[in-house]
């Protein structure tokens, strides 16, 4: 643990402030437009990596900044190039946008509220395909990111901030990192039974 905790300190003192902060930004942007990077892993690291000379609450303030920033970004540019490329072409298989429609249809809401449920129980992937795809409105779907990635890294990093007033550096980042983890871990499962009970709610329909 000591080495890698050595590899990362040279890492982020490596990239600086600003460095890091783009990172940040690049993968959340990645992990809202392609596929799962587990930013929550990488905010908290990033925090626990905090610059001196910066105070940790501008240092949280700088991380949230680019959460919600990187979720817009990867987002828009998601919706952008499907809604473009795909929807205004007339491209989108039938098959597939009835099966966002059919999903979308199960769940406890059915418009851009679903991007804030998505935010604690993930049960649809690549929110800017379904905004392009469904017709959801863009502006009140962005508000919706958001407002939800900042509630959800907001109350993470106040539990990191909390942690560490209990622990030393090293044994708060551990500890972190293992509680992040089992987020992660809940969030997927509870995202698993809710496609399993979704699922069979639509065999079991005539």
């Amino acid at each position: 643990m000591a080495s890698l905790d050595e590899l990362l300190t040279a890492l982020f003192g490596t990239l600086g402030p600003a460095g890091s902060l783009v990172i940040l930004l690049v993968i959340f942007a990645v992990d809202a437009a392609l596929f799962p990077a587990l930013p929550e892993v990488w905010i908290v690291v990033t925090y626990t990596y905090r610059p001196e000379p910066i105070g940790t609450i501008a240092w949280a303030g700088l991380l949230l900044a680019m959460a919600v920033a990187g979720d817009i970004i990867g987002t828009s540019l998601l919706y952008a190039a499907v809604h473009r490329w795909v929807v205004q072409r007339g491209r989108m298989p039938h098959w597939l946008e009835r099966s966002m429609q059919k999903w979308t249809s199960f769940l406890l809401v059915r418009d851009e509220r679903v991007i804030l449920m998505n935010r604690a129980v993930p049960v649809i992937p690549m929110v800017g395909a379904f905004i392009a795809t469904l017709g959801w409105n863009y502006r009140r779907s962005m508000a919706y990111v958001a407002a939800g990635g900042l509630a959800k890294y907001a109350v993470l990093l106040y539990v990191v901030f909390v942690i560490g007033l209990a622990y030393d550096v090293e044994t708060a980042r551990w500890i972190t990192l293992a509680l992040v983890a089992i987020v992660v871990g809940l969030s997927f499962l509870a995202s698993w039974f809710r496609r399993r009970r979704i699922e069979a709610s639509t065999t079991s329909r005539p």
